[in-house]
């Protein structure tokens, strides 16, 4: 699968970047997190959407000055389907009711910019924006591919009638127009937003609570976008 390629590749890259980061003495930053993200309705899809799901993911950060900071992402989406049917009895575009489920994989390399720091209760608090580029690859626990829009109908041959194939079933194709999610497929994503770090509230142990909003500009010539927020602890070693 290309998404577990893409996957392992990124967490050797990242964790040899945070590993020279550590012996160069810079402060680095580790981020496991969990939260939720809540997509935009699609007027073109039948204002459907993408079904609201859990997000979970590791953010790796390294500073290269006392307040901008390098951050690469990786998340993890564990049902990247619409949200409602698109079409009569959820039918797969394979045949059969009912359609394959989709996991999603995110991976991002962003910028932060730190806004200084305030002593609160024994933390360090830190407020901070951030930006980046990345991509979103699908992955099929099932079949290998699902309709984003549109769905199957019934043959018809050049006189009007229904086709009908040697074992007496009707013969579907897919609806002019339709859109199909595939396995392996990646879309370019854009996300922007910010938080709060609440830093060495325990040694390295602190917390993050993170903000985002994320866009797919050209998912199946659409632009879809979500906010996305998270929490977790943070880890964060060095000075800055």
């Amino acid at each position: 699968m290309r998404s577990k390629v893409l996957m392992r590749s990124a967490l050797i890259l990242f964790l040899v970047g945070v590993f020279t980061a550590t012996l160069a003495a810079q402060s680095v930053e580790l981020y496991p997190n969990a939260g939720g993200f809540w997509p935009s309705r699609v007027d073109a899809w039948g204002n459907n959407k993408l079904k609201s799901e859990g997000i979970y993911g590791l953010k790796g950060g390294v500073f290269v000055t006392p307040n901008a900071e390098l951050e690469g992402s990786f998340g993890f989406i564990n049902h990247f389907v619409m949200g409602n049917a698109v079409n009569p009895g959820n039918i797969n575009p394979l045949g059969g009711i009912g359609q394959p489920s989709a996991m999603g994989f995110l991976y991002d390399l962003n910028g932060a910019w730190n806004f200084g720091q305030r002593q609160f209760l024994n933390a360090r608090l830190s407020p901070y924006v951030a930006a980046g580029v990345g991509g979103l690859t699908t992955e099929f626990r099932n079949g290998n591919g699902a309709f984003i829009n549109g769905g199957l109908t019934p043959a018809i041959d050049d006189g009007g009638n229904v086709m009908i194939d040697q074992s007496g079933n009707t013969i579907m194709v897919n609806t002019p127009g339709s859109r199909i999610l595939r396995d392996g497929d990646t879309f370019f994503t854009l996300n922007y937003g910010g938080g709060v770090k609440a830093m060495n509230v325990w040694g390295p142990l602190g917390f993050r609570v993170d903000m985002r909003g994320r866009t797919i500009p050209n998912f199946f010539h659409q632009t879809v976008s979500w906010p996305e927020v998270t929490g977790g602890v943070l880890l964060s070693w060095g000075e800055r």
